[in-house]
């Protein structure tokens, strides 16, 4: 299930970015707004209105809803700070593509297609809704450039010292990966004592070759420096 919500989340950003490309090549290749066919001028708008309705708006939907669910369904998501931040990028998103793109496509489309020969108030209209639909557009593209770098190089808060966590296999990458970061665990004093008791030599443990040889040459030494203390005392 989380590998599909990654897939998702993946296909539906690419597509982000893919659309906001096309709307600026459009936008970059369409003729300026006066003394161009009409013909022309509306198939370009209309364009734009058709990418912002069948790509830009259905991707923002699916990269959302499946960033949240990657976030509801994994513990460790929901308190790393970038994922916080691509959250609060894709808000900034959302609002950068209704109210600004999408909006300003479909208005200017409206306006080519009434006609803005001999009305200054119209024109005047038209220049303010290309500029918001650039401004939009060039926003959203860095927000999905950006929540996509946050996705790729993580950024890490400083770690705290924690006690290490031993890697499950569950066949998650993102575990194996905190599971590998953890700080290593002090040794427990269970352990160490353990240890200490297995060192420790035992009661019923025979005595070693070593000392039972230094206690023969003794008692062989002995009749000789009684033999010595006697010629001393004589």
């Amino acid at each position: 299930m989380r590998r599909s919500l990654k897939f998702v989340h993946t296909v539906a950003t690419m597509g982000l970015v893919g659309a906001f490309v096309v709307q600026l090549i459009v936008a970059a290749r369409t003729p300026p707004m006066a003394g161009t066919e009409v013909a022309a001028l509306l198939g370009a708008r209309q364009l734009m209105v058709d990418v912002a309705g069948w790509v830009l708006l259905p991707s923002t939907a699916a990269m959302l809803v499946s960033g949240l669910l990657l976030m509801g369904s994994n513990r460790s998501y929901s308190s790393a700070g970038w994922v916080w931040a691509k959250a609060l990028l894709g808000l900034v998103l959302i609002k950068a593509v209704l109210l600004i793109n999408h909006s300003a496509a479909r208005d200017i489309a409206a306006l080519v297609a009434v006609g803005i020969d001999g009305h200054p108030d119209r024109a005047a209209e038209l220049a303010r809704l290309v500029r918001m639909e650039w401004l939009g557009t060039w926003l959203g593209l860095a927000i999905a450039l950006v929540a996509t770098a946050l996705g790729i190089w993580r950024p890490k808060s400083k770690p705290r010292a924690r006690a290490a966590v031993p890697a499950v296999a569950t066949g998650d990458d993102d575990a194996t990966d905190q599971a590998a970061d953890a700080p290593f665990a002090p040794q427990p004093a269970a352990r160490a004592a353990q240890t200490a008791s297995v060192v420790a030599l035992r009661p019923n443990t025979p005595p070693s070759t070593s000392i039972i040889d230094s206690a023969a040459a003794c008692n062989d030494a002995l009749p000789d420096a009684q033999a010595s203390s006697t010629v001393i005392q004589r």
